[in-house]
């Protein structure tokens, strides 16, 4: 993962909220309004958004298993050319490395299970602690890496 120590951000946000979706809605909202308002457009501000979704969604369904007893934490930084993002969540975790792999035919018809897949698609680095409940994801603004081809 890229140093962030010696990033000048110019937004940072940490929040708690109960394993509920309305308030993880609300800080993506204001993650996605600073971002724009450090000039990331396009293909950036969709990936980061779709990615971020997918992580709160999973920490909130998947960690805490929509226990509002239990909390999800965010750590969000916007800098003009990155974007840094950690969700922990209380559950029990999980090892990305028995994951399925869900571009298998078994996958095709079956609605869940590309989350994790589609994340580390679209972010230019991610990581996930020993327990598996905390996601760490850095977005590099007009990564090359992640262009798609012009036709």
């Amino acid at each position: 993962m890229v140093p962030t120590a010696n990033i000048d951000w110019v937004w940072t946000m940490n929040r708690k909220f109960p394993s509920d979706m309305v308030q993880g809605h609300e800080a993506i909202e204001e993650l996605m309004q600073a971002l724009e308002e450090s000039a990331w457009e396009g293909r950036d501000l969709f990936h980061v958004r779709t990615a971020v979704e997918e992580g709160v969604v999973n920490a909130v369904e998947h960690g805490n298993m929509r226990n509002l007893d239990k909390f999800v934490r965010l750590d969000f930084r916007v800098s003009p050319s990155l974007c840094y993002i950690q969700i922990t969540d209380e559950g029990q975790g999980f090892c990305r490395a028995e994951l399925k792999d869900c571009t298998d035919d078994e996958f095709v018809d079956k609605p869940r299970g590309r989350g994790v897949h589609l994340i580390e698609q679209l972010m230019s680095e991610t990581s996930y602690n020993e327990r598996g409940n905390q996601l760490t994801m850095l977005r590099k603004r007009h990564d090359p890496k992640l262009a798609i081809a012009e036709e």
